[in-house]
This record gives C-alpha cells, sequence and structure tokens, in this order.
C-alpha cells in the first residue's frame, strides 16, 4: 500500500517579481477610495491609501490578500502582459481601478537608462 503526502506552503515572492505591481492606481470618482499607492517595503507588497495601508500576501500569480481588510486584490494585465489595473473586492466593497500612465511612462524611461547604462558601461561616463 502507498501513500501520497501533497505539502502546501505559502510561496514568499522574491522582492523584484513584486516591481512590477507598483505604482499608482487610480479608481473613478465616487469610489470608496479614489487613488491606492503600491509599494514594496522590506521585500512585501504594500497598498497606500487615505483609508489605511495594508499588507499584500500573494494567493495566486496576480491575486493577493488584502491582510488588514480580509479580501482580495487581483492585478490585471493589458494584452501584451503588463500590469495595467488592479479589482478590489473586501466585503462588499468591489472596485476597478487603472494604473497611472504616469507610472508606466516613468517605468519605461528607467528601462531605457538601465539599458543604455548596460550598454555603454556606466564607469566608462566618469573616466
Amino acid at each position: 500500500m502507498t501513500s501520497t503526502f501533497i505539502l502546501f506552503a505559502q510561496q514568499t515572492p522574491k522582492p523584484d517579481s513584486l516591481k512590477e505591481y507598483t505604482g499608482q492606481y487610480k479608481f473613478p470618482e465616487g469610489s470608496e477610495v479614489t487613488e491606492i499607492k503600491v509599494v514594496v517595503e522590506n521585500g512585501v507588497l504594500w497598498a497606500e491609501s487615505d483609508k489605511g495601508n495594508s499588507e499584500r500576501r500573494r494567493i495566486e500569480k496576480d491575486t493577493f490578500e488584502v491582510v488588514t481588510y480580509t479580501g482580495t486584490a487581483t492585478f490585471k494585465r493589458d494584452e501584451k502582459g503588463k500590469v495595467n489595473g488592479l479589482h478590489i473586492h473586501v466585503g462588499d466593497l468591489i472596485m476597478e481601478g487603472k494604473k497611472s500612465e504616469e507610472d508606466n511612462v516613468r517605468l519605461q524611461i528607467s528601462k531605457e537608462f538601465q539599458n543604455k547604462e548596460k550598454s555603454i558601461g556606466f564607469t566608462s561616463i566618469f573616466q
């Protein structure tokens, strides 16, 4: 007789894997919260708003537990796979927000600068 045991463990995401979720998310006027800032602090994903802050713990790839308010936050992606929105479900509250375009532009500029930095050798600029 053979027995099979399956062990489930919560994965702790690498801090770099959380960066794609960071930025400002805007919610429609009249929403309970009109803006949420998502940041990574000490390897933990956090959401900050005028209603309070809450840690986000990964449940699935793009779905996180909203720890303080006992709910879920699911990040949405565009057809290219980039994070572009946020769906929040806490109790009776359901909100859909869009990632700020300013953050997308800043992220693109940052990536372009990093690529140039690598290609020309950052230290060579100062020699």
